[in-house]
This record gives C-alpha cells, structure tokens and sequence, in this order.
C-alpha cells in the first residue's frame, strides 16, 4: 500500500518503545484445539479458517504495553507504562461485572453467549481474549460472530474516508427520507450477515419499493379498505373454510417457529424473508378468493367474511414478527387492524384466531411507492453538497 496503512490510507513509520509481552505463542496449540472441537465457536466458517491459518503459521508474542504517552491504564507495578488498549478493553468483559471478585454477579452473566463483532477485530476476540481467559483460567465466551462490512464502490464505507468526503452514505439523511424502518429493514434483508455487502441507492429504492410499498403496505391497505367497504369496519367472524384457507393458516401460523430458527443462527435475511414468504401468500390469498367477486353475490356473504378475517389474522401475525426489525411499522399496522391496545406477544403469533371485536381503520400508507429515478437524482445531488462541504 505505499506504506501507509491498507485500512485508513494513512502514512506508517518505524517506532520503538519498551514494552511488556503476552506470551501468546504458548496458546497456540490450546486455540487451534479450541477450534477444531468446538468449530462453532468462531462463525462463519471464513472467519475461523482465517484465524487457524494465522495460529498455523506462528504465534508471536503480544505488546500488552506503552511508554510512549502516559493516557491509559497504568501497569500495575510499574505506572510508567499503560496498558495496550486491547488488553484493557477486552478485560472489561469480565471487570464491567465485578469480575472474577464479585462471584455471584461474574457467575451469573459469565462467560456471554455471544460476542458480536466486525471482522476486522476478530482476531483479538478469537484468539488474544480466549489466550488471556485460559492463562486466567476463566471460562471461554461460547461464541463468537464475526460480520462482514458495508461496502461502498468495492471499498469499505470509513468514517475517515467520509470525513475527506471520498464517500458518504449518510444515515441520518436516509432516515430522515424513508424512515428507521425501511432503512432498517434493507439492511438486514439485503445482506447475508458474516459477509460484507455493496451499497447502493438503486439496490435500496427497489428493495424499499418492492418489499414494503408494493407486498406489505398494499397488502395492508388493501385488506382495511375491504373490511370497511364490506363489512363495515368490523373484523368479521370466519365460519367457512376450504383448502385454500387450510394453505394460508398452516403457512400462517407456521412462520413464527421458522422465524425463531433463523434468528437463532443470526440469519436476519432469511428470518425476513420467512415473514415475507406469509405476506407473498397473504396478497396471492386475495387474487384466488377474489373478494370484490364474493362481494356481489349475498349468498356468498360468510366466505367473504371469512376472507377479510383470515386476511386481518394473517396481518396481525406479521405485525408481531416484524417487531426485531421493524416496531414503528408494527405499531401503524395493528392501530390500523384495530389492535392499538393489545399488545404484539409474539406467543400469540403461533395462534391464527385472535382478533375478535376488532375494528379495522384505513391509516396512510405505511410506505409510499418511490419515484426511483427521481430519487437517485435527488440523492446524487445531496451526496454532492456533502463533499462540497468537507
């Protein structure tokens, strides 16, 4: 790189100092075995191989010290030294709970299920933190999770780069046009977590256009607008159901348990896209029952009601699994359904027929369909007058 540094650009220069050493090179064998009988203690399995690679190829000893300047955590013993910020840092996941000195709270929290961090800091929580427990002779942490980076241009988007004004992605902005929500969502749908991604506005609007405005806001909107055109506002009893109604409650009530799977192995995209596989067959509900059809024919008034219930019921199964990633929406969506005082339990998404009682009011839309290219050109323009700016 020139001699400057890979990540940041800047310069690098020869320094010398005394110093303190870790011995971490007597672990290497102890973490090599670690990963090899617990290889989910480090995931993904990328990250792992990098970290075995790299105690393969020889453990040097770790600086766990500076003289260089006097800010920081003196070494006990010996105050002209401060402790290298890692060593300090790291210990503060057992310190921050009175550890090990105060048994029954160290006890109590330790060691963590997981530790979540950027890839780039995974080798001080893979290897340095566990080296440290076992010369402490604590327990491990049980995992740790290493995700990927937000990637600009091939690049990783850096608060140092976006300060000269070589890139900028401004979330703030972002929010401020189409809300925590929507942003939100596309980032933990968009991206397989554990890998980086590339961002970009065009990416953004059509996730933001397709998933939300078009599969859940018109969904939404949709079935409050029937329920008050057909059944005058009142969520309606279901005493008729056929194969079609089986399809769509099984699904329905199916999803929560897949959800949770998901969520479990940290595959946010995939938990989403569980949720989103009910809203799909949610809106295909619609084009087969053809409740505008059922609407004209009286005799067929209880099939309608039982399709503006199911409808509702799915939509309120929704509103609770979205809650992770999206509560605001979840809260618009249930005062629309009629569940503003009921809180979302997610026990309840399990059950399919909850909503007795309920009255239906049509809100705003929960997500206006964008103009794309309009919105790349004002979102251009507003990523210019911030260079300009820097």
């Amino acid at each position: 790189m020139d001699g400057n540094c890979p990540d940041c650009g800047r310069p690098v220069m020869k320094a010398s100092e005394e110093a303190y050493f870790f011995r971490m090179s007597k672990y290497a064998d102890k973490l090599l075995e670690l990963f090899r009988e617990n290889p989910d203690f480090l995931v993904p399995e990328s990250r792992r191989n990098e970290m075995v690679a790299f105690v393969e190829q020889g453990m040097e000893d770790l600086c766990i010290s500076r003289t260089s300047f006097d800010w920081g955590i003196p070494v006990p013993n010996d105050p002209k030294h401060v402790m290298y910020v890692w060593v300090d840092a790291l210990s503060n996941y057992v310190t921050a709970l009175g550890g090990p000195d105060d048994c029954d709270k160290f006890n109590k929290y330790w060691p963590c299920d997981c530790h979540l961090v950027g890839k780039e800091i995974v080798r001080f929580h893979s290897l340095i933190w566990p080296a440290m427990l076992m010369s402490a002779d604590l327990p491990l942490p049980k995992q740790v999770r290493g995700h990927g980076w937000l990637l600009l241009g091939g690049e990783k988007v850096s608060k140092s780069k976006a300060a000269k004004g070589e890139d900028i992605i401004d979330p703030v902005i972002l929010i401020d046009r189409y809300g925590i929500d929507a942003l939100k969502f596309f980032l933990l749908r968009e991206y397989t977590f554990g890998q980086d991604g590339s961002f970009t506005n065009e990416v953004m609007l059509k996730r933001m256009n397709f998933d939300l405005a078009n599969d859940l806001g018109n969904l939404l909107s949709r079935t409050v607008s029937m329920i008050e055109k057909y059944c005058g506002g009142e969520v309606p009893a279901a005493t008729t159901r056929d194969e079609i109604d089986d399809d769509l409650i099984e699904l329905a009530t199916g999803v929560a348990s897949k959800v949770e799977e998901r969520m479990n192995e940290f595959q946010f995209n995939l938990a989403l896209e569980e949720i989103w596989t009910l809203i799909r067959r949610a809106n295909k509900y619609i084009d087969e029952k053809t409740p505008w059809i059922l609407a004209k024919d009286e005799s067929k008034k209880a099939e309608l009601d039982t399709v503006m219930r199911n409808l509702a019921e799915s939509l309120r199964i929704v509103s609770i699994l979205i809650i992770p990633y999206m509560h605001t929406t979840s809260d618009r969506m249930r005062e629309q359904l009629g569940l503003a005082d009921v809180e979302g339990v997610w026990e309840d998404a399990f059950e399919f027929y909850k909503m007795d009682g309920c009255r239906a009011k049509k809100g705003d839309q929960l997500f206006p369909r964008i103009d794309i290219d309009k919105e790349l050109e004002a979102l251009y323009a507003l990523s210019e007058e911030l260079k300009a700016q820097k």
